[in-house]
């Protein structure tokens, strides 16, 4: 099975979050992740 990705709804990246949760990019808290499919479409919840 995949490791979920998410989008930085701050940079736009789509990534596997540091283990802090924070954005590798840009540094975003986890609070701006936002859970993206494998095709890197947003998962409603």
């Amino acid at each position: 099975m995949a490791e979920q990705k998410y989008r930085c709804i701050v940079c736009g990246a789509i990534v596997t979050p540091n283990p802090d949760g924070t954005c590798p990019v840009c540094g975003a808290p986890r609070e701006m992740l936002v859970p993206v499919d494998e095709n890197g479409n947003d998962i409603e919840g």
